[in-house]
């Protein structure tokens, strides 16, 4: 039997633990890294911000939004009272200027054969008012990644948009099973949907539109494939290899004014199968751990071994 737990350290005192669920993938992985045929020898700890249950079927992370290095590794052989337990025992560090409302933590291979430029990244973590047009407001109220949200209005009762350029991004060869993930504040009732442009110039785009979840508060988009973002387009002539412009548009119901505070936007990618890549384990905390600026934070996986 396989038990794992995350143990979170600050100076070196505990601070936090929580349980893990392993994977069928990385259950997989285990048996096959114990029968010589994987290398474990480069490992991940990735940390996000999903709080849904952890269930042996997840394949990644809710929404991740950091990953750092396993630096240690070594194995833990205790006896006491004639019963001897056996762990293995990785660790890593989150460093002091990273900052986020961590809720889940998750183990990974570092190496990946199928790395290419269409992997799972961070397409904005809204984190500065003078990369967009139109100056959002910056705020600190309910971030769970990094320090800071952009709060984005409508234009009284009509629709509003905000506008930054990025460093060119290629689009073309994500599937349209891949997806797109939200993290927001929904401020009020009074929001009708957040529409996310993908500009390759002024006049041709891409879009997709964000249904808002019911009620208000931090929300968790539900997974947008691609086929929606490819299927909606100003012109046939939007270029997927130069996306160098991202657009948000905050549409209000009718008659009525709304804002939004928004967190991060990431792209996930669904489809590519590597054997020797996923995710092994996953935790979910109890109640949230808040990495503050400024604070380092150790974190250890420790793997104990039922025979």
């Amino acid at each position: 039997m396989l038990k794992g737990t995350y143990i979170y350290y600050e100076n070196g005192q505990e601070i936090y633990r929580s349980e893990n669920i392993i994977t069928r993938y990385g259950k997989r992985f285990l048996t096959s890294f114990l029968a010589g045929r994987e290398s474990f020898a480069s490992k991940s700890m990735a940390f996000g911000i999903d709080s849904t249950a952890a269930l042996d079927t997840n394949t990644r992370l809710g929404f991740e939004f950091y990953r750092a290095p396993v630096l240690f590794g070594s194995t833990d052989i205790q006896t006491l009272n004639d019963t001897t337990t056996y762990s293995i025992v990785y660790k890593a560090t989150i460093p002091q200027d990273v900052a986020g409302y961590i809720t889940e933590v998750g183990l990974y291979p570092e190496y990946r054969a199928s790395t290419s430029s269409y992997d799972s990244k961070f397409i904005a973590d809204f984190d500065s008012q003078l990369d967009w047009t139109n100056t959002p407001l910056i705020t600190t109220v309910d971030a769970r990644i990094g320090q800071y949200l952009l709060g984005m209005s409508s234009n009284g009762t009509s629709a509003k948009e905000y506008k930054t350029n990025i460093q060119a991004m290629d689009l073309s060869g994500y599937s349209v099973n891949d997806t797109l993930k939200l993290a927001y504040v929904k401020n009020d009732a009074n929001l009708q949907n957040i529409i996310i442009k993908f500009y390759s110039s002024p006049a041709d785009y891409y879009y997709v539109t964000v249904t808002p979840e019911t009620g208000t508060g931090y929300k968790l988009s539900s997974d947008i494939t691609l086929n929606n973002l490819f299927s909606n387009y100003s012109t046939a002539n939007v270029d997927p290899t130069n996306i160098n412009q991202i657009g948000i548009v905050i549409t209000p119901v009718s008659a009525q004014l709304t804002s939004v505070s928004l967190d991060g936007l990431r792209i996930n990618d669904e489809d590519t199968f590597d054997p020797n890549f996923g995710l092994i384990s996953r935790s979910v905390l109890p109640t949230p751990l808040v990495k503050l600026a400024g604070r380092q934070v150790d974190v250890e996986y420790r793997l104990d071994l039922g025979f």
